[in-house]
């Protein structure tokens, strides 16, 4: 009998550890397998670094990652590389990135020029694009298959309704 309170209050650390484990785990399977999701929305900038330097202290975001090559490469097996200038930044502990990519020849100005595209994270970008041509959307790019050092997705790009354009994006490997 005077073990009885003693096991009530294990029982209920225990059930108490069981579900925060649970909710835990669940958690990051929603993160991985919830699609489609938003993933990046990229901005064109004329200076790199001086555009790394204002988000990271205006915002507190985190450089992640900087990229300098892509290899793209067709359905038919076509591949090209491009030396490129990205960087990507979060905020702490989010998934969603700006990603900026430097156009020493872009003019900086006030302009919706410099935002180029939506970034749209899925699991399956056959089964997405296909929701995308029913919806309306016309493709701007077919399917490709990108790879910079240590990131390796499929993409698509398409045209929204008002010009926009949105790229899918189904990671194959790596983190973007």
């Amino acid at each position: 009998m005077k073990n009885q309170p003693l096991n009530f209050l294990l029982h209920r650390v225990l059930l108490f550890w069981v579900l925060f484990a649970f909710a835990a785990c669940q958690a990051k399977v929603d993160e991985v397998q919830h699609s489609p999701r938003f993933n990046h929305v990229y901005l064109k900038v004329a200076d790199m670094d001086r555009s790394i330097a204002f988000y990271t202290s205006a915002f507190d975001l985190e450089l992640v990652k900087q990229i300098k090559k892509l290899k793209r490469t067709t359905e038919d097996g076509v591949s090209t590389e491009y030396d490129i200038s990205l960087s990507l930044l979060k905020f702490p502990d989010q998934h969603f990135v700006l990603e900026i990519g430097e156009s020493p020849d872009f003019k900086a100005e006030n302009s919706a020029a410099n935002f180029t595209h939506l970034g749209i994270d899925v699991l399956d970008i056959e089964a997405a694009s296909e929701r995308i041509l029913k919806a309306g959307g016309v493709l701007s790019r077919p399917l490709s298959l990108v790879e910079t050092e240590d990131i390796k997705a499929k993409t698509m790009f398409f045209t929204g309704p008002d010009g926009e354009t949105i790229e899918l994006m189904q990671l194959i490997s790596g983190d973007f």
